[in-house]
């Protein structure tokens, strides 16, 4: 069972082990992280994938682990410790993040991992609509293409490596791309992204909290259907607003765990990340 490179050819393959896992199956999300990183699997004798690891590399300054799967009918037979092994060879020593279930934390620690952190995912329709808000001196509009340069700037501080592929990536499907400006400069942005039949609400990084508050109600006021958006825990007061909207809050919290030295970025700045699989 070789561990090979995947292409846009093994979606069907990916999707339907996403199915035996019991995992949604995000179309969209395998295909963007495949077009803008590398993917690895091990093909199934019965047909199909047995396993798959997703990477997304940021620079040289980070890369994140998704999508790591392995088939039921494959389970415990070392064949997850040998993808993600695969996969910590190929990104190098960079620092490298993953969010882990308690199922999958024994594995990520003996390969090195350690949690710095956890996420809180909030799902549901909204049943209040969000309050106007507002920030002194600070203006939310539209974000443009123009404005990309400037949003990957801001978005490298609070996460720690460039993102600028992501952004324009998310940029280019969003139902929604806000950013805060004040004196003609970006310190705030927020996006919100189709994913199945939901809307993904994130990456939102702001400088400061009140500008975040003012983008997550532009961002959801209005939406239909179900809205997820995941928190770090940190942001009490932003996940009880959140979940008094209609979003509720889900147990047990993801842990967000490292290979490496230290988490990168101002991550006190990084209010919503923009999916599990992509750091």
């Amino acid at each position: 069972m070789r561990i090979r490179r995947l292409t846009l050819d093994d979606m069907p393959a990916c999707l339907e082990l996403a199915v035996k896992r019991d995992w949604p199956a995000e179309e969209l999300k395998w295909r963007m992280i495949l077009e803008l990183g590398t993917g690895f699997g091990v093909d199934s004798p019965e047909g199909g994938l047995a396993g798959t690891v997703l990477i997304t590399p940021y620079g040289r300054e980070a890369a994140s682990i998704g999508m790591m799967a392995v088939s039921p009918s494959h389970g415990r037979q070392g064949l997850g410790r040998r993808l993600m092994e695969h996969a910590l060879e190929y990104i190098g020593p960079i620092p490298t993040l993953l969010f882990a279930t308690d199922q999958g934390r024994p594995l990520y620690e003996k390969l090195g991992f350690v949690q710095v952190g956890e996420i809180v995912k909030h799902v549901g329709r909204l049943t209040r609509e969000p309050q106007e808000l507002s920030v002194p001196d600070t203006r939310v509009r539209a974000m443009t293409a123009e404005d990309l340069d400037a949003v990957a700037t801001l978005d490298a501080g609070a996460f720690g490596a460039p993102r600028h592929v992501l952004l324009h990536a998310l940029h280019r499907m969003a139902l929604r791309a806000l950013v805060a400006e004040r004196g003609g400069r970006v310190v705030g942005y927020g996006l919100a992204w189709p994913n199945l039949d939901s809307t993904m609400v994130g990456p939102l990084i702001a400088q400061e909290e009140p500008i975040a508050w003012v983008l997550a109600a532009e961002l959801l006021r209005g939406l239909e259907g179900v809205v997820r958006i995941d928190i770090p825990p940190r942001f009490v007061e932003l996940s009880e607003w959140v979940a008094g909207r209609g979003l509720e809050r889900h147990v047990p919290s993801p842990m967000m765990m490292l290979h490496g030295t230290q988490a990168p970025g101002k991550r006190e700045h990084l209010y919503a990340i923009a999916a599990q699989a992509l750091g």
